[in-house]
């Protein structure tokens, strides 16, 4: 038996791991009973609310890193464990840029949410090995907008949760879509769930493409900033994926006060 420091560091990080994969194993069943009622009508919200904090929690645990090896271990890389990818990097992120509890738990819920409207697109498109055809692509891209449709249909009135539904496929020149928003106009936590969305996509092993390394992912980022992407978010980004889910550890740079309160507050235009 091992005693000591050495030996409790070993036997909690056996705690951690396997208390963080059935968090995510829990969280995946979870979602994916959400992503089936949505195919065919609304979605109970409380099903959401009991996946953000255990998922909080296995990220204080194991970090940002053990998170995402505990997601890509599971075989099926779809879209339910794209959005367990994307809300764990949301939150990570999200603490380390300073933000409070609040907004992390919002951006978690809309990491969750973000890709809902997919689960009304023809699973022959989601999981078809080559390319989509300019029809088929343009019916893919309806899920942003279907989304948004559904989350206000089930009662969602959170304008952080609606506007990353719709817009995280938007780019900062104009050229995204559903609604080629730009600039300004591209809410801030928006943008910031954009660069983990397309982190978490280009990471993940899909059919028609295998996985990417993290170097070549964050090139990728680094290439679509300025033009497309927030460049000061990307380069923050890439240092919240070596940082540890607190708070006090970066605090590298914090989005404009005032555009958060507005965001989180007000609402604003959708």
């Amino acid at each position: 038996m091992l005693h000591g420091r050495f030996g409790t560091l070993l036997r909690r990080r056996g705690m951690t791991v396997l208390l963080g994969e059935r968090i995510v194993e829990r969280a995946r069943a979870a979602l994916s009973r959400l992503f089936d009622d949505a195919a065919v009508g609304g979605i109970d919200m409380r099903v959401v609310e009991g996946i953000v904090h255990p998922l909080m929690g296995a990220l204080r645990e194991g970090g940002v890193q053990g998170w995402l090896v505990l997601v890509h271990a599971h075989k099926s890389q779809d879209v339910v464990q794209h959005s367990l990818h994307v809300a764990g990097l949301a939150a990570n992120f999200a603490h380390h840029l300073g933000l409070s509890d609040r907004d992390c738990v919002t951006l978690v819920r809309a990491g969750l949410l973000h890709d809902i409207g997919k689960a009304r697109i023809p699973r022959a498109i989601l999981d078809k090995p080559g390319a989509l055809t300019a029809a088929e692509m343009a019916l893919m891209r309806t899920h942003a907008a279907i989304g948004h449709e559904i989350l206000l249909e089930s009662g969602m009135r959170d304008p952080i949760v609606l506007a990353v539904a719709r817009h995280h496929h938007e780019m900062l020149d104009g050229s995204g879509y559903p609604d080629r928003r730009a600039g300004g106009a591209i809410r801030e936590l928006v943008r910031l769930t954009t660069v983990c969305d397309i982190y978490a996509a280009l990471t993940e092993l899909r059919p028609y493409r295998t996985w990417m390394t993290r170097a070549d992912a964050l090139a990728i980022l680094r290439e679509m900033a300025p033009t497309r992407l927030d460049p000061v978010l990307v380069q923050a980004f890439e240092a919240s994926l070596d940082a540890s889910f607190a708070r006090e550890t970066a605090r590298t740079v914090r989005l404009s006060p005032p555009v958060v309160r507005r965001a989180l507050c007000d609402g604003g235009p959708l």
